[in-house]
């Protein structure tokens, strides 16, 4: 009984409101705003005919034969619709038409509930156009685009809707191509949303006199390890200006780059840079100076924060002598021939003695034996520029740096060392957070700087962590390589070498080994820094 008093509860409650008149339902009062639908159509300009009329010097990407299936829609006004982050998405009727009769063939979008908006004043800000496997095949330029001139209507597009309309929003579109993101005006994280990293670059220009001013310069880059990837910027310039003080001042190139981001995952990017004439120091041949790949890890060690980022910088023409290659060596392997000086250090403090016999045997053997041909056979060259070094110091960085010398010629420093206790490190509880020693911060920074000097190839070095023990002091030594190569904790940026491509590391080496394993070692480890032998 108790079911059926509810079904008859229901159904009086049916009748009674059936029985209210029309007037009766209208003058209900109701908060809901009066709302309006929108629909667009999708012209996709044809340019390539335009280009011929006009003979207009720009290159236009070739249209994709791909069918449309869907568009990305970020609207703004009266109701926020979508976003570059999270763009809205609407089916296209893959049947187009002359609707307006134009003479030009329309895609319209289908009805979506997303378009049923309150009325108003609205922008589209973002129109793109997809494939059915979402591939970008057409866009509507943005702002000040390189290709607003063709189109009649660019975004920002304002309109109005009316209330209880159903307005059709007609939309040009361009053929899209990565390698023109830059041109339709978006950001290229618009496009592809993600986090950023910010990058900057910085550069002089050295005279034959050795004056230095602040270097005009283009930028490109792509996304990958050379220039065939995803292009992220284009002809990016710097400005340089005369102050007030009459002296020139430049300014930096900054980009934010795309950061994916995960443990498994690691972007690269490709970047040129460009010399440019400047009425700082003249005409110059203009020309890539810098080519070089670099990843997400080397870019988070310069940028640490909207308030802390260090710039890239590069120094270029004779009076500087020197390169800044922080990641690269303007893309030119390095080479060992009978200028090069190899200086192979050992720590003499003690702990692994029985490291030096069977290292002298090496050098005096089997590694000659290796790279003799490098020194047009000369057994007096060989042995006047490989050379094992005795140490004690434990200050690794120091010979990494060849304890200040300038050799002529360039120079590969290979150091054996399994522990700096008290000069760089403690024996007992230590990590990458405790306090780094004051003769640490001294070699890093003497090393770092005298890095930024050196003529581009003129330097390679490898750290060899000897695990004599795996206790106390010699597993804090492993781990302050680690830290180092890295870039973690207190040894970050410029308290590191993580930034740096010169450098080798090799864990776990045996300590009181044979000649031959030893040789086996600096052979490998001269051919992943890229050295032919």
């Amino acid at each position: 009984m108790k079911r059926f008093k509810n079904y008859l509860m229901y159904a009086v409650l049916a009748m009674l409101m059936i029985s209210c008149s029309k007037d009766e339902i209208d003058s209900i009062p109701t908060d809901e705003p009066e709302m309006a639908t929108l629909s667009f159509g999708v012209v996709l300009n044809d340019l390539m005919d335009q280009q011929s009329l006009t003979r207009q010097a720009m290159t236009f990407p070739d249209c994709s034969d791909q069918v449309p299936s869907y568009v990305q829609v970020v609207l703004s006004g009266t109701t926020a619709v979508g976003s570059y982050e999270d763009p809205i998405e609407v089916g296209v009727n893959p049947n187009p038409g002359d609707f307006d009769d134009d003479g030009t063939e329309e895609y319209f979008t289908l009805e979506s509930s997303d378009l049923e908006l309150e009325a108003g004043p609205y922008s589209l800000d973002f129109f793109a156009v997809y494939d059915e496997d979402d591939n970008l095949i057409w866009l509507a330029p943005y702002g000040e685009s390189d290709y607003i001139d063709w189109v009649s209507t660019p975004l920002p597009m304002e309109f109005d809707l009316g209330a209880g309309t159903k307005k059709y929003l007609d939309v040009e579109v361009l053929c899209f191509d990565d390698r023109t993101v830059n041109e339709f005006g978006y950001l290229f994280f618009d496009l592809h949303p993600t986090q950023a990293i910010e990058f900057c670059i910085f550069g002089n220009y050295c005279d034959d006199d050795g004056r230095h001013y602040p270097a005009e310069y283009s930028v490109n880059i792509w996304s990958g390890n050379d220039d065939t990837g995803e292009v992220l910027y284009s002809d990016l310039q710097n400005t340089v200006e005369m102050d007030n003080n009459g002296d020139y001042s430049g300014s930096t190139v900054c980009v934010a780059l795309p950061d994916i981001g995960g443990e498994d995952t690691v972007d690269h990017y490709y970047v040129e840079i460009t010399l440019l004439n400047s009425d700082a120091y003249g005409d110059v041949t203009e020309e890539v100076i810098r080519s070089f790949t670099l990843t997400d890890a080397q870019v988070r060690t310069l940028f640490d924060g909207e308030d802390a980022i260090d710039y890239w910088h590069f120094r270029e023409g004779v009076g500087c002598a020197t390169d800044s290659p922080t990641f690269t060596d303007n893309g030119t392997p390095p080479v060992i021939d009978v200028d090069t000086n190899i200086y192979i250090y050992f720590d003499s403090s003690g702990s692994m003695n029985s490291t030096l016999s069977p290292l002298q045997t090496m050098r005096n053997t089997l590694l000659k034996d290796a790279l003799i041909g490098l020194y047009d056979n000369d057994e007096d060259a060989y042995n006047d520029k490989v050379r094992v070094i005795s140490d004690g110091s434990e200050r690794t960085l120091n010979m990494l740096n060849f304890q200040g010398e300038t050799p002529a010629g360039n120079v590969i420093s290979l150091v054996f060392q399994d522990e700096a206790e008290y000069i760089y490190h403690s024996g007992g509880a230590w990590d990458e957070n405790t306090t780094r020693t004051g003769t640490y911060e001294l070699d890093v920074d003497a090393l770092r700087t005298r890095l930024n000097s050196f003529p581009s190839g003129y330097y390679r070095g490898v750290i060899f962590q000897v695990e004599t023990d795996t206790w106390g002091p010699f597993a804090n030594f492993k781990s302050l390589i680690e830290y180092i190569e890295n870039g973690t904790g207190n040894y970050a940026g410029n308290y590191g070498l993580s930034d740096r491509i010169e450098f080798g590391y090799n864990y776990g080496v045996t300590p009181g080994a044979t000649p031959t394993y030893y040789a086996d070692l600096i052979v490998q480890a001269l051919e992943d820094l890229g050295y032919q032998l």
